[in-house]
């Protein structure tokens, strides 16, 4: 194949991953901010809830961001881990 019929490389665009999911209900939202607020002030990592809970580490980092709404079992589990009460995980 000659030069003249190649084609030219294209620039990929860098991949910025949104910090949350922008269409989510404002209640996913409160949940996702208390959660990883009460996950750091217990000096819990994201590994550290996966070993606690078998929930994976990706998993929680797209519920941080609001991108997966957690049933209700697994929020219960999560708030226990961190050691808080679900309603105040629910609270504003």
């Amino acid at each position: 194949m000659t030069d003249e019929f190649k084609k030219p490389p294209t620039a990929r665009k860098p991949h910025k991953q949104p910090t949350a999911k922008e269409d989510a209900p404002p209640e996913l939202l409160i949940f996702a901010r208390n959660f990883k607020r009460a996950r750091l002030e217990a000096g819990l990592s994201q590994r550290d809830i996966m070993k606690l809970t078998g929930i994976s580490q990706n998993y929680i980092s797209f519920l941080e961001r609001s991108f997966y709404s957690p049933s209700l079992s697994y929020m219960a589990l999560l708030a226990r881990v961190v050691g808080k009460p679900l309603h105040e995980l629910l609270e504003p």
